[in-house]
């Protein structure tokens, strides 16, 4: 799946998010929906697609998430993506705080956030390089990253959110050899973020 088909499938995830919180209450008579704390914290934890220019894998990702007030959110997660990129396999891993904008919306609560921490991309020659052991990749960055996050998130049971997610992230400083195969993805997760506090 190219960068195209991400954003597409991502975009239908957001529209499927949206209305089937609309959709499971819409029997419901109306009562007022109670809100979570102002400050709460959620374990969540996902795995989706993951797309670069050429490339394309899966990758899964948890963390945690603090709600600070009604419109404000801080988390911190950690990633791991493999995608194939012929005559290439990639991986990346990733550490990255990040602080949200936090926008309710009824029965869906949306994030939109962006963050900077550390990334790292690795190329092998082969699935059997990749499996080898030492660690012999073709090229090796660890270095600063930044991402940009959009998530719309439902409660479908008490203190346990299901989110999609969609990220756009890329490592900074590694030079004119690297291109952008090797340093920027696209992700979307679906995941479940149950609510510790």
């Amino acid at each position: 799946m190219g960068p195209a088909g991400v954003l597409r499938t991502a975009a239908l995830a957001f529209i499927i998010v949206a209305t089937a919180g609309r959709t499971a209450r819409a029997d419901e008579s109306i009562e007022p929906r109670a809100l979570p704390a102002p400050h709460s914290l959620g374990l969540f934890a996902g795995v989706g697609a993951l797309g670069s220019p050429g490339a394309s894998g899966g990758a899964f990702l948890t963390g945690l998430r603090l709600g600070l007030g009604r419109h404000f959110a801080a988390s911190v997660d950690l990633g791991y993506g493999l995608l194939t990129a012929p005559p290439t396999i990639q991986d990346r891993w990733w550490v990255i705080p990040s602080a949200a904008l936090v926008i309710p919306g009824g029965s869906v609560r949306f994030d939109l956030g962006a963050g900077a921490g550390v990334g790292t991309s690795s190329g092998y020659v082969s699935w059997s390089d990749y499996d080898a052991r030492p660690f012999t990749p073709i090229w090796h960055y660890t270095v600063p990253a930044v991402r940009a996050h959009a998530l719309a998130a439902i409660e479908v049971a008490h203190d346990l959110d299901l989110f999609a997610r969609v990220d756009v992230a890329s490592l900074l400083s590694v030079g004119s050899q690297a291109g952008a195969t090797d340093t920027t993805w696209f992700a979307l997760f679906i995941g479940v973020e149950p609510r510790l506090l």
